[in-house]
């Protein structure tokens, strides 16, 4: 049982694969908080100019709580 394990472990990657492991696990993150943003933009609305940047990128980041507490008053 250890043996399957400890082979996986013992896997080495190099920069460029973290970083493109990474970037794979990433991606569908930003674009379902892109998509969150873009159709709920009750977020955004009550804020004006460089806040209203500031609103958008943290809707993208944090859409996980967002939805949640919309579900759970």
């Amino acid at each position: 049982m250890l043996t399957p394990v400890r082979r996986i472990m013992d896997y080495e990657m190099t920069l460029a694969e973290w970083f493109g492991a990474g970037l794979m696990l990433a991606a569908p993150y930003g674009v379902i908080g892109l998509l969150f943003s873009v159709f709920r933009p009750e977020y955004i609305e009550h804020a004006d100019g460089a806040a209203k940047a500031a609103v958008f990128i943290g809707s993208v980041l944090f859409w996980p709580i967002l939805l949640f507490t919309d579900v759970c008053p």
